[in-house]
């Protein structure tokens, strides 16, 4: 993307720019107070599955109110929610102040900020369409994707230097006060009035949603790359989880130090591949990036667990270069993957199927971060990180056997089509 273009898109989508820095802010700020907590937990247990319980209480309100929360904010007004969620995720990181070497308080705050969360993002996804013009909605969500990735950098890069700097007092401070300009971005916006729905709409909401279910068990050409983004994602979060014992235990770091020094390489890696992607897109298949993948990641988490290990003082440096290829080989699994997805479901089911993807991921998360955290904690990093691998193997193997079904199906609708 351009910069003439990028500026050329919030001249014309004034408004936007406003939601646009609340994500933003917004974002940030939620790495920064993740990455801030998990840091705290590890260093008063040392223990990968109290870490774990932090983003288990995370994803709980997803998992009882994801679902539902987009008919709550469909009957209200859209500025309001943007503005009093981002000015109570402000008053509730404010409450971090109180844990002091009561690490277990960390886990209902949040849960709480997550709970917040639930009826902010709704809101935010469903403003867009009546702030940006028709035409301009393919470049709204390209910088919303972009910038969510961005913030993961940002907040869990910054974390570690900014702890130091600032202290940890301080910077709930800063994130609080990001917060409240997140909200202050939300009071600009237009007034906007609630799209109030009669209660039969409720019916019809619980029938939409079992089609949806029904298109995703019946079309195997979106079930199988459904299925590969929720491994993708739950690798992510177990990630995630053992990103303090892999700073401490493997690289021989301090956990502040994780996200100079393994985050962000990974995050350039991964931006190396959105690169590289836009050239190849045309030459090679998406299931062939993906396979190129699936190998790279597979080696990697071989040589992380493996390898690594053995080379004693000289471990930092290749372990920065495997986190590198770990984010290049990621995102060529996952682009061409969700681009797929994008293309095989159609316009006025996909709402419906990204749901769906969303509550699968969370649902199968909670028990595979409890597991991944517990082997960790018993075994160590290492064989972790090989069970991951192994894993890896698995949907090397699977891919192979989704294609074959997948031209299958192609090929009876072909024969059933004549």
């Amino acid at each position: 993307m351009k910069k003439t273009e990028l500026l050329d898109f919030l001249k014309r989508n004034k408004n936007f720019s406003l939601v646009w820095s609340s994500q933003i802010l917004s974002c940030v700020t939620v790495n920064i107070v993740n990455f801030m907590m998990m840091t705290k937990i590890y260093e008063r247990t040392g223990s990968s599955l109290a870490v774990s319980f932090l983003w288990v209480f995370y994803y709980i309100p997803a998992f009882f109110l994801g679902p539902f929360s987009g008919i709550f904010v469909d009957h209200w007004k859209k500025r309001n929610v943007l503005m009093y969620t981002n000015f109570l995720q402000s008053m509730t990181v404010l409450l971090f102040l109180l844990i002091g070497d009561k690490f277990y308080t960390v886990y209902p705050f949040v849960f709480l900020y997550s709970l917040i969360d639930e009826f902010y993002g709704p809101a935010q996804a469903s403003s867009i369409p009546h702030l940006v013009k028709r035409n301009d909605l393919p470049m709204a969500n390209s910088l919303f994707f972009v910038t969510g990735q961005g913030a993961l950098l940002v907040g869990f890069g910054l974390s570690g230097p900014l702890m130091r700097l600032l202290g940890e007092n301080n910077l709930i401070f800063l994130a609080s006060f990001l917060l409240l300009a997140g909200g202050l971005s939300g009071y600009f916006l237009p007034k906007d009035e609630p799209e109030r729905k009669k209660i039969e709409n409720i019916t019809r909401f619980w029938t939409e949603l079992k089609l949806g279910y029904s298109y995703i068990a019946n079309k195997r050409i979106v079930l199988y790359p459904l299925i590969l983004s929720v491994f993708f994602g739950v690798i992510l979060s177990s990630i995630g989880v053992s990103l303090p014992a892999i700073a401490n235990q493997l690289f021989k770091i301090q956990v502040k130090d994780a996200g100079p020094l393994i985050i962000v390489p990974l995050g350039l890696g991964a931006l190396s591949a959105i690169s590289l992607i836009t050239k190849l897109k045309q030459k090679y298949r998406k299931k062939s990036l993906m396979t190129f993948g699936l190998k790279i990641v597979l080696s990697d988490f071989l040589l992380l667990s493996l390898v690594l290990p053995f080379l004693g003082k000289y471990i930092l440096v290749p372990g920065i270069l495997l986190a590198f290829i770990l984010g290049f080989g990621g995102l060529l699994i996952f682009i061409p993957n969700q681009t797929l997805l994008q293309e095989n479901i159609p316009s006025k089911l996909r709402g419906r199927v990204f749901g769906t993807l969303g509550f699968a991921t969370t649902v199968i998360t909670l028990p595979v971060l409890l597991f991944s955290a517990t082997l960790i904690d018993t075994a160590g990093i290492s064989p972790f990180l090989f069970f991951a691998g192994m894993i890896v193997l698995i949907f090397l193997l699977f891919i192979k056997k989704a294609e074959d079904a997948v031209i299958a199906e192609k090929n009876g609708v072909i024969n059933g089509n004549h």
